[in-house]
């Protein structure tokens, strides 16, 4: 999706203005994906910050974030939580991080937006060592023949337009469990929400 500065604002501020709400929907099943984090993480899409008070003062975060339009929120944010932030102002498809480097990897919310989400996963198997981990919280495709899979499929093309790229109809289930990885625990959620096209989700953690 090309870069819209009217969408990037409009984004970026949104995201910052639903950190509380998301903290509060969010915060127990980040805590338990994140426990134990290594003193560097890798993560994909971290926007505004969000998942930065999850990780202990002195983690060093190596954060793949496209939109430049987030990266003075994810810095005060990393300043505030005491995180250490090397930005990389790329896509997730293909990173410049070294092969079998990292331990742990993350993504909430953000496989959504990216033009090839198989290719993201993919690019996770190649920079995590052997036993790392891939953990993710992500909105999927509604069941065949659900009213919330007609609505998904109905809005699919607005919605992809306002959130720069978030597809609503992906079936990140079956990706994951195609990537090859050693072991893939997904557990699914129907979420309590407004937004009735992302009530569907999942929390996953996949291990190399």
């Amino acid at each position: 999706m090309i870069d819209n500065p009217v969408r990037g604002r409009f984004n970026s501020w949104l995201l910052g203005a639903l950190d509380d709400y998301m903290h509060a929907r969010y915060g127990e099943a980040k805590t338990r994906l994140l426990k134990g984090a290594p003193p560097v993480v890798l993560e994909i899409g971290p926007g505004s910050g969000a998942n930065l008070r999850y990780y202990a003062p002195g983690t060093r975060v190596i954060a793949i974030e496209p939109n430049a339009r987030m990266h003075e929120r994810l810095r005060r944010r990393a300043e505030q939580f005491g995180v250490a932030l090397d930005i990389h102002p790329v896509g997730a498809e293909h990173i410049d991080v070294a092969t079998h480097s990292v331990d742990l990897a993350c993504a909430t919310l953000v496989l959504c937006s990216v033009a090839n989400p198989a290719a993201v996963v993919a690019e996770m198997r190649r920079v995590l060592r052997p036993g790392g981990r891939f953990v993710l919280i992500e909105h999927v495709v509604a069941p065949s023949g659900s009213l919330i899979a007609s609505l998904q499929r109905a809005i699919s093309s607005p919605w992809r337009w306002v959130f720069e790229g978030c597809n609503l109809c992906n079936n990140t289930t079956a990706i994951l469990e195609e990537a090859g990885f050693h072991r893939v625990e997904i557990e699914p959620l129907v979420v309590r929400t407004v937004l009735l096209p992302i009530r569907y989700q999942i929390i996953a953690s996949c291990t190399c």
